[in-house]
């Protein structure tokens, strides 16, 4: 999808070479992803797994340091992907979108948070997070903690009945 930015998470990738892609899906821009790959010499250090099944994603993020959502269009409006990473209790990366992306994930509490469509940025963050294991391990923490208590049916449950109950005694 033309939103995910992925582009720019490949072009960071020649500057962090302590780290490794392992990139999920398949679609139209699958081919010009691994020529670009290739074209930077990180082709060796990227796996592109083709589409993962639902029921097999757990396992990649307990598998991964780090989760990067290198979206860069608003179109990318929360990315519950970003959750499912959290409540596995890794640190995310994505890029400040000015919406629900960064409402998720916030910065150096969760994960951290770097412009859209940079890949310097994107790869500054990257080296952080692949280097410092005690803040890896603080904000994966922090992440998981957030998914446990904001984002859970019974955290939704809350919050809707708490919205009904306002509207209803008319303290809007």
């Amino acid at each position: 999808m033309y939103y995910k930015g992925y582009e720019f998470l490949i072009r960071a990738l020649p500057l962090v070479p302590e780290a490794g892609l392992v990139l999920g899906g398949r679609g139209p821009l699958t081919e010009s992803l691994m020529g670009l790959a290739r074209s930077l010499g990180v082709q060796e250090r990227i796996e592109f797994t083709g589409r993962i099944a639902e029921r097999d994603l757990p396992f990649y993020y307990h598998a991964c340091d780090v989760f990067c959502l290198p979206s860069v269009e608003q179109s990318e409006a929360f990315g519950i992907v970003q959750l499912e990473a959290m409540a596995c209790g890794k640190p995310v990366l994505c890029c400040e979108l000015n919406n629900g992306v960064t409402w998720v994930n916030q910065d150096r509490v969760t994960g951290l948070v770097v412009p859209p469509a940079d890949p310097v940025a994107l790869a500054g963050a990257l080296k952080r997070l692949v280097t410092d294991t005690e803040l890896r391990q603080r904000l994966g923490g922090q992440g998981r903690q957030r998914a446990g208590r904001e984002f859970t049916v019974e955290a939704m449950v809350r919050g809707t009945l708490s919205v009904y109950r306002t509207v209803l005694a008319g303290t809007t």
